[in-house]
Order: structure tokens, then C-alpha cells, then sequence
């Protein structure tokens, strides 16, 4: 009998049931025990969690000094609504790492740490429990140790140490690119379906834009696959009243950026069609390189693993590549709503550049020669992302009580004009690559 199979009774053997009402840290040390986990087991709230999987708990198991330390996850299902294949997808990425790394396929001098999970006692890699409420999924992971992780390059005050922090992120990224670059990606399904796909943001911008309030009148534009449609089909329509959407469409604030979207159409679409016709490769992406799933050495500083392997997918690496930077080079952040103080910081993208093509091994010329358009297009997509979700209604990216209601406007402005500025860097941009990838360093 598997761990998924347990049945649940009343008796003192039989396993936890997650769906019960108690108290968090008690529910988390009960779903601990199910794991190969030496006894007892405490259950601690765990600051660092994300965004998403917001049920995150830091485990001690044994009697030792120290104790070993663990991270318990439940996988957030009304954002990742195919945990088996996050799961299969996070566990083929481990895998191929580990396999890499056996091969030595590390820089010298680096060092370069997978997450393990620990599996049940019923010996599955993770943990699907039944209860009265459905399935809910667990995963156990061995807390890396000796590392720390940064929100944002803002919280280092000396500069310095910024672009050092920059270069080993890039660095990263191109690691784990490497080490990841042979997995099989015929079987990996997308975590979220239309993901980084930009000629599905652009048929939701162009379908928000002609006012579709059903999916008759957005029939034209809606994808073709069944499962595409399912997933993505309520951001095709409006979820505002008449008065309202006549009122965010007609913004004069927005005209402009709404004409720079539609004029921008062909160009967003360059990775699309790069890989449709071969001139790029499809590959095993992270598919969410923020800074904060990076984490790096306590002891040497340098990048030590790249976690949160929720959103891996086939895509270019350009899509991981142009996120990172566009986040990190970003001198006002994506809430700003003085778009003057939106520019493009130059010594953190080439920081970025220059750790990214010192490591990086499995990168093809043609791609290299568009990582300055990678950059530019994702800025340009999560501009057109948000200018679509506040034209119809805040339906994807919501808004808490606290928010400002024109939020996603406000982001849309501040990632359509960070696009304009890396455009203008262009030339800058293109002499850095080239100047980093012809030297290797």
C-alpha cells in the first residue's frame, strides 16, 4: 500500500487528516510525520515563504544538536491547478541536476546545491492526503543551510556589493540553465496554462479592447485547445460594468501605451516564432527568476541554487533570462507611478550579463544574439499582461483591500515605459553582450 492509498480511521496508527480545522503548526508537525522524518517533530511558522504557497513551515526533526532542519510545502492548488505535473516537472529538474553535477559540469571553483525532497513513509516522493475536503499536496524538502536570499537588490546599501550580488544571480541562472539544458521536455506540461505566451496576451488584450462580455463574442480569439480555453477563457472577457470599462479604455493616460501595445505586436512575438521555426531551441525554463528564488553562500557569497521549481515549462531560456533583468535593472520597481524615475540601471544589467556569459555553456549564438530583445520583450509582455487585466476588470492579477484600485494600471505604465527605456538602451545593451560573450568573461 502507497502513501497515497492510506486509508484514514479513528485509531492512534492511522495517518492525519490535512483538512481538519487545527491549529497550523499542529496540522504541519502531523503532516511531517508521514514523511521519513526520525522522531519528534516540531512545526514553526517559516517568515521567508513566498506569495503563492503560502502554507510553508520550517521542521526539526531529531534529538540532535542541531536539530536537521526541514521546509514543509502544500502546493498552492487554486494557482497550480496540476500538482502531479509540478511535481514531475520539479522532480525531472532535481534529477537532471544532480546528474550534471556528477558529470562536473560546475565551473571550478563553484559550488552548486539541489533541493532534496525527503519521501514518505510510504516512500512517494511527495504526499497526496485525502480528507473530507479533497486532496491536498505535500512536499518535504532538506532546508539548505549556510545561504541567505535578498528580496531585491534595494536592501544592500553599498553599491558595490550590489553589482556583486547581480553578476552571481546571472552567474546563477546561467548554472542552472547548464545543468538543466538535457531534460526531456516532451513530457512537461505547463504549470499555468498560457504562461509566456504572448500571442495569448495579446488576443486577451485585443478581445478586453472590443469589449467581449461572453465567449460567443470572443470566439475569433480564443485559443483552439481545449484545455487552453478552459484555463484561460475568463480573461477574454470583461468583468466591469459598461460605464467603467468605457471609462479605463478611454484614459487618456493609457491611449498612448495601448497604441504602443498594438504597435509592438510583431516585435513582442520575436521568441514565439523564433522557436516555432527552430531558430531557437525549446528547453526546460525556471519560468520565475526573481531575485528572492536565488540563494546564495553565506560562507563565499557566491550563487548556491536557484528554488521555487513551481513553473517549469519548454520555453526559451531568453523568457528567464529577459525576466531577471528586467526586474533587477529596473531602477523604480513596477509600482512607480513617476514614470521619469523609470529607467534602466546599465551597470546591473551588465553585471548581469557578464555573470550570465561567463558561465553559461548551453547557449547557442543565434540566442545570445537576442538576449537584448529577451529583455525587452517580457517587459513588454507583463506591460501588455497588466494593461489587459485593468482594461477588463482586475480579474488575474487581484487587488487586495489595501490596494489602490487603478494598481494594474499603474504597473502597465511603469513596464510599457520600462520597454521604451531598454529600447533606447538598445545599442548599449548589444555592445555589452557582445562584448561579454566574445570574452568569456
Amino acid at each position: 500500500m502507497t502513501e497515497k492509498d492510506c486509508p484514514r480511521g479513528a485509531s492512534e496508527d492511522a495517518p492525519p487528516d490535512p483538512g481538519t480545522d487545527e491549529y497550523p503548526l499542529a496540522l504541519a508537525a502531523r503532516v511531517a510525520s508521514r514523511f521519513r522524518l526520525p522522531s519528534p517533530v516540531e512545526a514553526f511558522d517559516f517568515p521567508e515563504k513566498g506569495n503563492i504557497n503560502q502554507q510553508t513551515f520550517l521542521i526539526e526533526s531529531g534529538r540532535g544538536e542541531p536539530a536537521c532542519e526541514y521546509l514543509l510545502q502544500r502546493i498552492n492548488q487554486q494557482v497550480f491547478t496540476r500538482p502531479r505535473s509540478v511535481m514531475a516537472a520539479m522532480i525531472a529538474s532535481l534529477e537532471a541536476q544532480r546528474r550534471n553535477l556528477e558529470r562536473g559540469l560546475v565551473p571550478a571553483g563553484r559550488q552548486w546545491e539541489t533541493i532534496t525532497l525527503v519521501p514518505t513513509r510510504g516512500g512517494e516522493p511527495y504526499l497526496e492526503a485525502a480528507s473530507r475536503r479533497g486532496v491536498s499536496f505535500w512536499r518535504l524538502m532538506v532546508k539548505i543551510s549556510e545561504c541567505r536570499t535578498y528580496k531585491s537588490l534595494a536592501e544592500i546599501s553599498s553599491r558595490e556589493e550590489r553589482l556583486r550580488v547581480a553578476e552571481e544571480a546571472g552567474c546563477g541562472l546561467a548554472i542552472y540553465g547548464d545543468l538543466t539544458s538535457g531534460m526531456d521536455i516532451s513530457a512537461l506540461a505547463s504549470p499555468l496554462p498560457g504562461y509566456r505566451d504572448t500571442r495569448l496576451y495579446y488576443d486577451q488584450l485585443e478581445a478586453v479592447l472590443q469589449g467581449c462580455r461572453s465567449a460567443e463574442d470572443a470566439e475569433p480569439l480564443l485559443p483552439q485547445d481545449e484545455d487552453l480555453r478552459h484555463s484561460t477563457q475568463q480573461h477574454f472577457l470583461l468583468h466591469l460594468p459598461e460605464a467603467e470599462h468605457e471609462r479605463r479604455r478611454g484614459d487618456p493616460q493609457l491611449r498612448r501605451f495601448i497604441e504602443l501595445a498594438l504597435a509592438e505586436r510583431d516585435f513582442g512575438l520575436t521568441l514565439l516564432r523564433g522557436m516555432e521555426t527552430g531558430r531557437i531551441r525549446r528547453v526546460a525554463i525556471h519560468g520565475d527568476t526573481k531575485l528572492d528564488n536565488f540563494l546564495f553562500s553565506t560562507r563565499t557569497g557566491q550563487a548556491l541554487s536557484l528554488i521555487d521549481l513551481d513553473t517549469i515549462m519548454p520555453h526559451t531560456w531568453l523568457a528567464d533570462w529577459g525576466d531577471m533583468v528586467r526586474s533587477l535593472a529596473n531602477v523604480a520597481g513596477e509600482k512607480e507611478r513617476n514614470l521619469e524615475r523609470v529607467q534602466v540601471d546599465m551597470e546591473i544589467y551588465e553585471a548581469l550579463a557578464r555573470g550570465f556569459l561567463a558561465a553559461a555553456r548551453e547557449v547557442t549564438p543565434e540566442e545570445v544574439s537576442l538576449m537584448p530583445e529577451g529583455v525587452q520583450i517580457i517587459a513588454l509582455e507583463l506591460g501588455i499582461r497588466f494593461l489587459a487585466d485593468y482594461l477588463r476588470g482586475d480579474s488575474y492579477f487581484k487587488l487586495s483591500g489595501v490596494d489602490p484600485p487603478d494598481l494594474n494600471k499603474v504597473r502597465a505604465m511603469a513596464q510599457l515605459t520600462l520597454f521604451e527605456r531598454l529600447r533606447e538602451k538598445e545599442a548599449e545593451t548589444r555592445r555589452a553582450i557582445a562584448r561579454f560573450s566574445a570574452s568569456g568573461a
